[in-house]
């Protein structure tokens, strides 16, 4: 997850553009990375400072999430840049071994979240397992029987406990901190306080199948 991160951190913040001016060829900064148009300037392509756009990776305008597609080619710039900012073949190297470590750590959550969406009674199947790229997950949050009557035999009961694909259980912890039109602009979190067990239930399933998880 630490390779993951420093990939992520290269994305959201460095980029290269290979239409980007350069200065002449036969002036003293020849080849460089020019600063622009109108600018005057030259400057060497550096992370998050190259005068192109930004690396950011593009939505999937369905879920405001990157299709797969999308991140994979980030990802690529992502290493490309990474090389880039390091000395010679070395840091090639260096690259390398990190991207290959990230990948085969990360593979069984990759390989996961291409998982099709399941009954009810299939997520159950797997729960306790701790599968490699699978996460318990509660359909009515944990933290809420602090704030509301609810036992801690409800929480943990065989019904409310589903093994799911672990980036889709972080895209669900995400959207229920996240303010929903549907709710009235509240996040469903505030939405869920004081309401009751079945409600609590009805939107767990409902994020469920939002991010093709529950049948």
């Amino acid at each position: 997850m630490r390779a993951l991160a420093r990939l992520q951190a290269l994305i959201e913040k460095g980029g290269f553009n290979p239409d980007q001016p350069r200065v002449p060829a036969g002036s003293p900064e020849g080849g460089q990375w020019g600063g622009g148009e109108g600018s005057g300037q030259s400057r060497q392509p550096g992370i998050g400072d190259n005068g192109g756009p930004a690396l950011d990776l593009p939505k999937d305008t369905a879920r405001g999430q990157p299709s797969k597609t999308q991140a994979a080619k980030a990802l690529a710039k992502a290493i490309a840049l990474q090389a880039l900012r390091r000395a010679g073949p070395v840091g090639v190297v260096i690259t390398a071994i990190e991207v290959g470590h990230w990948l085969y750590t990360e593979y069984p959550s990759i390989r996961s979240y291409q998982d099709e969406p399941k009954s009810l009674d299939e997520l159950q199947q797997h729960v306790g397992q701790q599968r490699p790229g699978y996460d318990d997950h509660h359909i009515v949050e944990q933290h809420t029987r602090l704030n509301q009557d609810f036992s801690r035999s409800m929480i943990d009961s065989v019904e409310n406990v589903v093994s799911i694909p672990r980036y889709k259980h972080h895209e669900i912890s995400g959207w229920y901190g996240r303010r929903n039109w549907k709710l009235g602009m509240q996040t469903p979190r505030d939405y869920l306080r004081g309401r009751d067990w079945s409600e609590h239930v009805r939107i767990g399933h409902q994020a469920l199948r939002q991010f093709k998880v529950l049948k």
